[in-house]
C-alpha cells in the first residue's frame, strides 16, 4: 500500500511540473538565434551575426532602446549580409512599445524586400498597427505591379497602446503564422509564389516600409532577433513570459537617461496634437507651446512619473505650426 502511494504520489509531482513546465513554454535556446540586435550597449550593432545596423534620420538609441519618435528616424540592415532568401525557415521576434495611437498609416515594424517605383516588392514585413486596425505579417513574391494583392497575409488585433508588447512571425515553406504576446493569432497556408527563396534581400528595415509613401513607424523597439527555424507556440510563449534580454518585462524596463522632448505629430497643428517627453524620474516639468509669431498656448505644469509620457490633443490652436519648451529641473528643452 506505501509503495502504490509513492507512486501514486511520484506521479502526481511528475505532472504537475510538467504541467509548471508548458505553463512557461520551452526554452528555443540560442543554437537557431542567427541575428540579434538588443541596443544595451547603446548601438545597433547585432552581437550574434554581425550584420550591424545603421541609424537613419533622427533615429536614437537611448536606454536600450531604438527610438523612432523624431519624424524621420528608422535603421538599416545590411540586407545582403542577412540574405534571408537563403534560409530554409525563418522566425522574426520584436519587443516594442509604440506612441500611443501613434501609427494612424500603413506602417511597418520590420521589412525585407525590395522597392521598385515607390512601391514595395518581393518582400516579407510585419506591423503591430496599420490604417485598416489591423496588426498583419505579410508575404508578398512575384507581382511587381500590385504587390499588396498577391500578399498571403495573416492579421489580429492592432496593438498601438504605447505598451510593451512581444511580436512574433514565422514563416516556412508552407505556412506564415503571428503571435502576439505569446499568443497564438492566426497561420496560413502560402499561396504558391510566395516562398522565402524569392525575397529579395535588397532592403532591411525597422520601423519602415518598403513602400516610400507610407509613413514611418513612431516607437520604441527594445529588441528585434531573427531565428532560421520556425519556433513553435511554447517556444514563443517561453519568449514572450522571459521578457526583453535583461529579463525584465514591466513597463518601466528601459527607462530614459535623459530628459528629452519629442517632436510632436501632426506639425503642423491640425487642430490638435501630441507630445511626447522623457523623464529619466519622477519630476515637475513645465511644458510651454508657442507659436512662431510668439503668440502664446495655455501652458501645461504637472507632475509625471519617470519614462516616456504622451501628451495628448493641445488643442491651443486652430492651426499651425508652434515651438514646444519643457522646463525640467536643470533642464531647458526646446523643439521646433
Amino acid at each position: 500500500m506505501r509503495t502504490r502511494l509513492h507512486y501514486l504520489l511520484s506521479f502526481v509531482l511528475m505532472l504537475t511540473l510538467v504541467g509548471n513546465l508548458k505553463g512557461q513554454g520551452v526554452d528555443p535556446g540560442t543554437k537557431n538565434l542567427t541575428h540579434s540586435w538588443t541596443f544595451e550597449d547603446g548601438t545597433a550593432n547585432d552581437y550574434v551575426g554581425g550584420a550591424n545596423g545603421t541609424l537613419m534620420g533622427n533615429a536614437e538609441i537611448d536606454g536600450g532602446s531604438l527610438i523612432t519618435v523624431n519624424g524621420n528616424s528608422w535603421m538599416e540592415m545590411p540586407a545582403d549580409s542577412i540574405a534571408i532568401n537563403k534560409y530554409k525557415a525563418i522566425t522574426i521576434a520584436a519587443w516594442y512599445r509604440s506612441v500611443a495611437a501613434g501609427n494612424p498609416g500603413f506602417t511597418m515594424l520590420a521589412y525585407f524586400g525590395d522597392t521598385k517605383n515607390t512601391v514595395g516588392v518581393n518582400y516579407y514585413f510585419f506591423t503591430a498597427a496599420r490604417q485598416d486596425k489591423v496588426n498583419r505579417a505579410a508575404i508578398s513574391c512575384g507581382n511587381e505591379s500590385t504587390p499588396w494583392s498577391a500578399e498571403t497575409g495573416v492579421n489580429g488585433p492592432e496593438y498601438d497602446d504605447g505598451t510593451l508588447h512581444h511580436m512574433v512571425s514565422t514563416l516556412s515553406d508552407t505556412n506564415i503564422t503571428l503571435y502576439m504576446d505569446g499568443q497564438l493569432q492566426l497561420s496560413k497556408h502560402l499561396d504558391t509564389n510566395n516562398t522565402i527563396a524569392r525575397i529579395k534581400p535588397v532592403y532591411a528595415y525597422l520601423a519602415k516600409s518598403g513602400y516610400t509613401s507610407d509613413p514611418l513607424w513612431f516607437g520604441e523597439i527594445l529588441e528585434f532577433n531573427m531565428y532560421n527555424k520556425v519556433l513553435d507556440s511554447n517556444e514563443v510563449h517561453f519568449l514572450f513570459n522571459k521578457g526583453v534580454i535583461t529579463g525584465v518585462k514591466n513597463e518601466n524596463a528601459t527607462l530614459p537617461q535623459n530628459y528629452r522632448l519629442m517632436q510632436n505629430y501632426p506639425n503642423p497643428f491640425n487642430p490638435t496634437t501630441t507630445i511626447e517627453f522623457a523623464l529619466p524620474r519622477r519630476s515637475n516639468v513645465h511644458l510651454l507651446v508657442v507659436k512662431y509669431d510668439r503668440s502664446g498656448c495655455e501652458s501645461i505644469g504637472r507632475r509625471r512619473i519617470c519614462g516616456r509620457q504622451p501628451y495628448r490633443d493641445i488643442g491651443c490652436f486652430t492651426f499651425g505650426i508652434g515651438c514646444l519648451f519643457l522646463q525640467a529641473p536643470n533642464r531647458k528643452l526646446r523643439r521646433c
